[in-house]
């Protein structure tokens, strides 16, 4: 069986460069390869080549990236297998292929694109939609290997995919020593919402959502029996309050759609708004 590996996507951008260390720390504290991908598709007027005619001069440019990438993971992991690739046509249909056989994809929140100065991307965007695997997505070029003794930050709403990113955040916070803030943000969806009722608790509320919590985290005590979990429940915006939690985190963990949406949803409003916001990498489970 080949060894589990994990797929960067780099363009030369400032966050595709911080993308490439966050991957070599997740593929190197897990015992993965890290597989450096660069994609150009020639119609695209980007990257400033002009007249894309000298196709020796694109090929050139991305060869070079791709040695600067394969470089900076090494240099921060120098014991890391890493592996790259060259790739004609678009980046984010050569991630998703990518991430059929890839533990985990990572990439930038906005790169060198036509969109690079939107919030969120447009290759970011569609490989959190389409991706068959975890996606990270780094927001910030200052986002280094996450620090020992991080705090890892878990949106939870109750929902079996949030469930699963709580259990992948607990896993994440061993391997960090550090400690999982479990995040639960309440908003009345209407009237007919039950904790709205006259006969309604919002102490039983949260104590219910602390059992649910609970349950989950002891399924993974023998496991992790050290990692220790907290649970916050707040009466909040979801996006707005695993932001403000995410501030000195060193990660924040979602599903990829959670309670709310429509039946084949791919990926929810709440990870699609949040990934541009957080102060730290955020980890779109699946």
């Amino acid at each position: 069986m080949s060894q589990p590996r994990v797929v960067v996507g780099v363009d030369g951008s400032p966050l595709s460069k911080a993308a490439v260390v966050q991957a070599a720390h997740f593929a190197s504290t897990r015992g993965m390869t890290l597989h450096v991908l660069h994609a150009f598709a020639p119609d695209l007027p980007m990257l400033g080549f002009g007249a894309l005619a000298d196709r020796a001069l694109v090929t050139d440019h991305g060869r070079r990236l791709l040695e600067a990438a394969v470089a900076r993971a090494h240099a921060a992991h120098p014991d890391l297998t890493v592996t790259s690739a060259l790739h004609d046509g678009y980046a984010s249909q050569s991630l998703i292929a990518s991430s059929h056989t890839a533990a985990l994809v990572v990439v930038g929140v906005a790169g060198h694109g036509l969109l690079s100065r939107t919030s969120l991307g447009a290759v970011a965007m569609q490989v959190l939609t389409h991706a068959h695997c975890p996606v990270l997505v780094v927001g910030h070029t200052t986002s280094g290997s996450p620090a020992s003794g991080g705090r890892v930050v878990a949106g939870v709403d109750g929902s079996e995919t949030s469930l699963g990113a709580l259990r992948s955040a607990v896993r994440e916070a061993t391997i960090l020593g550090g400690t999982v803030d479990a995040v639960h943000a309440w908003q009345a969806r209407g009237v007919a919402d039950p904790t709205l009722a006259s006969a309604s608790s919002w102490e039983e509320y949260v104590a219910g959502v602390e059992r649910i919590v609970d349950t989950t985290v002891a399924a993974l005590r023998p496991e992790h029996p050290d990692t220790k979990v907290e649970v916050h429940v707040v009466r909040a915006d979801p996006v707005h309050a695993l932001t403000e939690s995410s501030e000195d985190a060193s990660l924040v963990v979602v599903g990829a759609r959670g309670a709310g949406g429509f039946e084949g949803l791919h990926v929810g409003s709440t990870a699609l708004r949040l990934v541009s916001r957080t102060e730290c990498p955020v980890l779109v489970t699946r």
